[in-house]
């Protein structure tokens, strides 16, 4: 048994969500992160769609039986109260009464914690699995709109890097270089997938993410390569993003 004492920021506990429900105006949700949730079961042992905790900071676990467990996804300030420490992508063995604490983030923006099931299908692994390299170039491939912008935007889009001012489950808000549109009207609202690039009238380009609208009004230039959406989930506030093309 597991007692959250403290959800912290944008804490919860997810799966890899509702697959192949759009249909039905239901977004994918689960982890914003599909990698790290992933590779976190991966490593404990755990079917890969398994529960497990995703925080932006504050998550605090108290473990009332002996538990293993694997941290993934943001490098954090974990505190543990209680047991040993905690390393990144490394499988822990949590003593009953043992406390976790999420701290501040480091680096990257969501930290995911497995813990390993009593009916999981594999052992752990037993060696340190590495950090990947944060990447901050994602490719994109045309979207739906392309002929709602001409040549201009595109090489912007290409050629201009991109600050993260806010991401939460929904999307992330970017600021930049403008993204002009000849035509300033609205759509009416059509299908949005996981990853579209929304541009609004400011010009000012949003990534959706897990928790996406399934329907929108703003033109979608572009779409991030679904082998990309991790590196955007993991993009903080303040940290820079650019797109290269996909053909």
């Amino acid at each position: 048994m597991i007692t959250v004492r403290s959800w912290g920021i944008a804490g919860g506990l997810v799966d890899a969500g509702r697959l192949g429900q759009m249909w039905l105006g239901k977004s994918r949700g689960g982890a914003v992160d599909l990698d790290s949730l992933t590779l976190g079961n991966r490593i404990v042992g755990n079917a890969s769609t398994a529960p497990a905790y995703e925080s932006s900071g504050g998550l605090t676990l108290e473990f009332c039986e002996s538990t293993a467990i694997a941290v993934t996804g943001a490098v954090a300030d974990i505190v543990v109260s209680g047991g040993p420490p905690v390393g990144w992508g490394s499988v822990a063995v949590m003593s009953a009464g043992a406390i976790v604490r999420v701290g501040r983030l480091l680096d990257g923006a969501r930290v995911y914690v497995a813990v390993r099931d009593p009916a999981a299908p594999r052992q752990p692994i037993t060696e340190p699995v590495p950090r990947p390299a944060a990447i901050t170039t994602v490719g994109v491939w045309p979207g739906p709109r392309c002929d709602w912008f001409d040549e201009q935007a595109w090489a912007t889009l290409y050629s201009s890097a991109y600050t993260v001012a806010d991401t939460n489950r929904v999307g992330v808000r970017m600021t930049g270089a403008m993204l002009e549109r000849p035509h300033l009207g609205e759509l009416p609202s059509e299908g949005l997938v996981e990853g579209a690039v929304q541009v609004p009238p400011d010009g000012q380009p949003i990534i959706m993410l897990a928790d996406h609208p399934t329907t929108g009004g703003y033109p979608v230039i572009a779409v991030v390569d679904p082998a990309d959406i991790h590196h955007v989930a993991q993009a903080a506030v303040g940290s820079e993003l650019r797109f290269t093309a996909r053909r």
